[in-house]
């Protein structure tokens, strides 16, 4: 799985989390200070990226990524790693 095919489907499921479209999205978008995110919004997020990737995120790793580039190298890494 290469980091585009990743980064499409991260897109998507942010863009779904956040009723927001895809469009307005950038790698520097920031959850909380762009999207408004508050703890529920961040769980529904973890959810929503588990079952798209089919493997376990710990919450801890989920708080480290502030932002949608770093949420997309982090399911990247997962992603080859699962392999």
């Amino acid at each position: 799985m290469d980091r585009e095919s990743v980064a499409k489907r991260v897109r998507k499921v942010v863009a779904d989390v956040f009723h927001i479209s895809e469009k307005k999205l950038t790698e520097s978008t920031d959850f909380v200070d762009d999207l408004h995110a508050k703890s529920m919004d961040i769980i529904e997020l973890l959810a929503a990226l588990e079952l798209e990737f089919g493997f376990r995120i710990p919450q801890a790793e989920v708080r480290k990524n502030r932002t949608l580039k770093q949420a997309i190298d982090y399911m990247y890494k997962k992603a080859r790693a699962k392999k």
